[in-house]
């Protein structure tokens, strides 16, 4: 298993050295202080290396970290760290790339996820015929069948997070009318996501937008994003052709959210979105191209 550190491992990595920083301490007096090797302090803050929640503590101590809501979120994140190398994708580690691990990690202890699609449906919406067809599309078409059941399945773990019966992630996505009229697969894959879709967004913990081609300009034009929110952590996402850009700072996350709420205000509300999506793509499918079916 590839043992790489995690999004939230560098972070909470970067703010231990940006607070013993802040109160003067040099690497070997917080070592002291915190009774570590000058070492293991010096892993910690590049990310190398985990702590638990009870040895944070004496570091947070000997940086005078007393502030409440500060001291909370390292020790919760702390704790988070600890939980992601037990979760489901531990048995994939070696066939992920870390970052896809890492948005896997964020959306398992996420409350709030809120997604901008502009070209495809989102992956937590997506049938597995979908999705299929659309990394197909994507210029993957050397992966083996074996490597895209892989791929399905590891889609579908992740969208258990909608449906499971304790604490489903709550999910908004705002849909952009173009993605409805993407040809992909052959045309019996749209009619099954149109059901697929219309099923999802019956539950109450899934809210979905239609974000009309008449809409106008938006603080969206740039593309396609996801603000993925924790308790105490939020970090947007945003998904390119060869990697992936996770943005931390909370002013750049605030610029997506506040986007993404300009968005809410421009689609449809929910209850005509739904069933105007489900339209769009039954539309698409029964005018796909001859030499595409």
């Amino acid at each position: 298993m590839i043992d790489e550190p995690s999004l939230r491992q560098r972070w909470i990595g970067t703010r231990l050295a940006a607070l013993r920083h802040d109160a003067g301490l040099s690497l070997q007096q917080a070592s002291d202080a915190a009774e570590r090797s000058t070492a293991s302090l010096s892993r910690i803050e590049n990310g190398l290396v985990s702590l638990r929640p009870r040895d944070l503590r004496p570091l947070l101590d000997a940086y005078g970290v007393t502030e409440g809501d500060l001291r909370e979120t390292l020790i919760a994140v702390a704790g988070e760290i600890q939980a992601e190398r037990r979760g489901w994708w531990v048995e994939h580690d070696d066939d992920l790339s870390p970052s896809y691990r890492d948005l896997l990690r964020l959306e398992s202890t996420a409350t709030h996820i809120r997604t901008y699609e502009t070209t495809v449906l989102p992956g937590l919406l997506q049938h597995e015929d979908y999705a299929r067809a659309a990394v197909r599309a994507t210029g993957a078409d050397d992966l083996s069948e074996d490597d895209l059941d892989h791929f399905v399945a590891i889609r579908k773990q992740r969208q258990h997070i909608l449906t499971c019966e304790e604490n489903p992630v709550a999910f908004h996505a705002v849909l952009h009318e173009a993605a409805l009229h993407e040809h992909l697969g052959k045309p019996a894959v749209l009619p099954a996501q149109a059901e697929h879709l219309r099923n999802l967004c019956e539950l109450p913990n899934v809210n979905v937008q239609l974000l009309p081609l008449a809409a106008g300009a938006h603080p969206a034009l740039t593309g396609a994003f996801t603000v993925l929110s924790m308790s105490h952590l939020d970090f947007a996402h945003v998904e390119l052709m060869t990697s992936d850009v996770y943005v931390e700072d909370p002013v750049g996350v605030q610029r997506y959210r506040d986007a993404f709420q300009t968005l809410t205000e421009r689609a449809l509300p929910p209850d005509e979105s739904a069933p105007a999506i489900a339209d769009k793509i039954t539309m698409t499918a029964e005018s796909t191209p001859r030499a595409a079916r």
